[in-house]
């Protein structure tokens, strides 16, 4: 019996679960939410309000703590610097699970996953393009078009012979 077992594993060792889940809870800092399976959410959705709750600090220990978990700056400052704020208003609770439906190829439970509060622009605090700006479309290449190759006549041969 599984008695006092917390962790899903996923069918991953503990280094490649611990990726995966620092991958999702990336996604979800960076994106305000994510589709995934009910069992990957609830599992994320715990993880998610501890963190959020750590970035509400601010402060430059909270923000090693955190750095700890992503390895990345700019994931770390994009949750104390947009998300936590957006969720200040809140102690617990930051993250909802809303239902999709079933997935097609084998009906596991799909979920979104998502911050309460939506946070007012999306992405990472690295690049300086967030992801609600329009992207600018670059203009067509206009083509020039070649002339059609002439063909011309083989140039005669001329013997040796003939001389």
């Amino acid at each position: 019996m599984r008695h006092r077992i917390q962790d899903k594993k996923f069918n991953r060792d503990a280094n490649e679960r611990k990726a995966f889940l620092v991958g999702l809870l990336r996604n979800l800092t960076e994106q305000g939410e994510i589709t995934t399976t009910r069992a990957r959410a609830k599992v994320i959705k715990r993880l998610a309000d501890k963190l959020v709750t750590q970035a509400k600090d601010s402060s430059p220990a909270s923000r090693r703590v955190l750095h700890r978990t992503f390895g990345k700056r700019d994931v770390v400052n994009t949750l104390v610097d947009r998300v936590a704020p957006a969720l200040s208003d809140r102690n617990s609770g930051y993250t909802r699970i809303v239902a999709l439906g079933s997935r097609r190829g084998d009906s596991t439970d799909m979920v979104r996953l998502s911050f309460v509060n939506k946070v007012e622009s999306k992405g990472s605090l690295k690049s300086g393009r967030t992801f609600v700006e329009p992207v600018k479309v670059k203009e067509p290449v206009k083509t020039v078009k070649k002339k059609p190759a002439v063909k011309t006549a083989p140039k005669a041969v001329k013997s040796k012979k003939a001389k």
